[in-house]
């Protein structure tokens, strides 16, 4: 269907800006400020904030009967206006990784929801093997459980290095829940240094789940532009939130409440505060280089 919305409310960086969207053959055709003549369908959405779909690091998705999976995903995302979901599988030993790869690609099969796979590991078995096997199966995350400062001393990061050129992975700390704030922030210190010396792609902080990521984050991860803006020739996935007081100061606000309408791809995920489940929507997005809007 081709329509426009007219007149909502676009906030970036703190800044508000009333914006038009043109939407016409399955595709964005105009967005920006400018007034739209168009006779098509109008919608005046002068009452609602509108932002791109979110994108949530979701770590523990359950393996669960679908009904279960289903109420997990449009409890947790759906509802939330999330449209693309960040996740990883876990592996021991390097043998493991295409064993553990479908699994976690079939317990995803009925995904009403887009989905990124990383891979986590300890930092004990980070080697170039594994690099080269990410390399191989495009996978461009690789979430590195540390426990100690000498784990990260022991591993031979000149030649992790060699092996990540051309595609260079992103490497991603995580620690174990139970240790504590003051360890954390030493192991994130070391953790910084070295990839800032070796000049290694990373995130210096563990992704956070349960919030929508930053810009920053979802440029370095290689999703942007593809996911998480708005522009012509993008995808149509957005998330309109009727405005209230509680959006006066704050954008981040946003990002806390329900939207009253989500759109991912074209079709209404969350409408008059129900989710909208697709079983096998979702597709498993390729990133096929990483950092390049850095």
């Amino acid at each position: 269907m081709d329509y426009i919305i007219e007149n909502a409310m676009s906030v970036e960086e703190g800044h508000r800006t009333k914006v038009s969207m043109l939407v016409r053959d399955c595709e964005i055709r105009y967005f920006g400020s400018k007034s739209l003549n168009h006779s098509l369908l109008k919608m005046d959405a002068r009452s609602f904030i509108i932002t791109p779909s979110f994108i949530y690091f979701a770590p523990n998705i359950p393996d669960q009967s679908f009904e279960e999976f289903k109420f997990y995903i449009s409890d947790q995302f759906l509802k939330k206006g999330c449209g693309t979901l960040i996740t990883h599988f876990e592996i021991s030993r390097l043998k493991d990784f295409d064993k553990m790869l479908i699994n976690k690609r079939i317990s995803l099969l009925n995904s009403p929801i887009d989905f990124l796979l990383g891979v986590r590991v300890q930092a004990a078995i980070l080697n170039p093997s594994l690099i080269i096997k990410c390399k191989q199966m495009k996978i461009p995350l690789i979430f590195v459980e540390i426990n100690r400062i000498s784990e990260l001393e022991k591993i031979p990061w000149g030649w992790i290095k060699d092996a990540s050129f051309p595609y260079n992975p992103i490497f991603i700390p995580t620690f174990p829940p139970s240790m504590k704030t003051y360890r954390r922030k030493l192991m994130s210190q070391k953790w910084n240094s070295i990839l800032q010396t070796e000049k290694l792609p990373h995130l210096s902080q563990p992704l956070q789940p349960n919030i929508p990521l930053k810009i920053e984050i979802i440029k370095k991860i290689g999703l942007y532009p593809k996911k998480g803006i708005l522009k012509v020739g993008g995808e149509i996935s957005y998330n309109l939130f009727l405005q209230t007081n509680e959006f006066d100061h704050v954008s981040k606000d946003i990002k806390e409440c329900e939207p009253s309408i989500a759109v991912q791809k074209g079709k209404f995920t969350f409408i008059n505060e129900t989710p909208i489940f697709r079983p096998g929507a979702g597709d498993e997005i390729t990133i096929n280089k990483t950092s390049l809007f850095v």
